[in-house]
């Protein structure tokens, strides 16, 4: 398998008869009854050896394929790369993988991909040995796989631009109303309703520049939605201490409510927890309380929880309804704790 434009050493004359591997006829036949196409390139780099599969395929004869004969079923857009290759492989004498083009005998172009190793004989560099398949109905599986990759990521990305726009319009419209209104709760009840959906919107968007095989670092992620939601909260006077014991990484599926339930206990206990202005500690941990767990706290040192709390009111807080339903999205159980200011325990399975 070797190429034009060889190297001056090989280019110069025919190179010496490698020596034959000892059992040349044992060879031949365990290669004619392989399953796949075997070749053989000598010291000049030219064939000297292909076997029968290889004959099959090509529907020529041996003595059509010996030296550089091999080469006139190349695809010509495939010929000027595979020889770069073969090139610097036989140079370096290193093992080599390249795909490429070749005529069967029915005409048909098909992909071959191919693998070489120098071999040695009598203990000195004797040339290549190598072995071609035909994958080309697994390469086209691959193509036609990134190609649907390609369109549902251009179609996620519209999705995606598009309930941005949706949700920023919302949150604009909510702000406006609570602007508007002239009762103080329902005023509150908007504000907060548009905080919202700015909050998980943003934790949305950075899910979804994700990439569709990696993961979420969740301790990253929960300190960037908590800072977030105190920023937007505005509340001063309140101490926010994060807390990392472990590393986890989570699927995006369970990454985002996990996020999302974080943000609104943090929002929750700035709007909340520490009414009339009075300076407050809000502290947020991840750890692995045991193999195959991982545990999200939040706590505050507010007021605590009301008995029962009314779902449409401010006091309310309607996020802490809404909790439960993204726990078991995550598959998380979540224990609320609001006698001695409020704690929060999820806990979920992980890796």
């Amino acid at each position: 398998m070797a190429a034009e434009g060889q190297s001056p050493e090989r280019a110069a004359g025919p190179a010496p008869a490698a020596p034959r591997p000892a059992g040349e006829d044992q060879f031949r036949a365990l290669a004619d009854a392989a399953p796949v196409m075997i070749w053989r390139a000598d010291l000049s780099g030219g064939c000297d050896y292909v076997n029968q599969p290889w004959l099959d395929f090509t529907g020529r004869a041996l003595e059509q394929e010996l030296g550089q004969g091999w080469v006139e079923a190349v695809h010509p857009e495939d010929l000027e790369r595979c020889r770069r290759i073969f090139d610097a492989a036989f140079e370096s004498r290193r093992e080599f993988t390249v795909d490429f083009r070749l005529r069967r005998h029915d005409g048909a172009w098909r992909w071959l991909l191919g693998k070489g190793r120098p071999f040695q004989a009598e203990g000195r560099f004797a040339g290549f040995l190598g072995s071609c398949i035909d994958y080309t109905e697994a390469k086209q599986a691959l193509e036609d796989h990134r190609r649907a990759l390609e369109e549902r990521e251009e179609l996620l990305s519209e999705l995606h631009h598009r309930v941005k726009n949706n949700t920023q319009a919302t949150t604009s419209f909510l702000s406006l109303q609570a602007s508007r209104a002239s009762d103080p709760a329902v005023a509150a009840a908007l504000r907060g309703a548009a905080m919202r959906v700015m909050l998980a919107t943003l934790v949305q968007d950075r899910m979804f520049r994700v990439p569709p095989d990696g993961g979420v670092d969740l301790g990253a992620e929960l300190a960037t939605t908590a800072n977030t939601a105190l920023e937007v909260a505005g509340r001063p006077g309140i101490d926010f201490t994060l807390t990392l014991e472990d590393r986890l990484t989570l699927p995006v599926a369970q990454a985002t409510p996990i996020a999302l339930i974080v943000n609104e206990l943090v929002v929750n206990a700035a709007r909340h927890a520490f009414p009339g202005g009075r300076p407050g500690h809000i502290r947020l941990a991840l750890r692995r309380p045991g193999p195959g767990l991982g545990e999200v706290v939040v706590e505050d040192d507010g007021i605590g929880l009301a008995e029962t709390l009314p779902r449409n009111t401010p006091q309310g807080c309607l996020g802490l309804h809404l909790m439960p339903r993204l726990a078991r999205q995550a598959h998380a159980t979540l224990k609320l704790d609001g006698r001695d200011g409020v704690t929060a325990v999820l806990r979920f399975a992980c890796r």
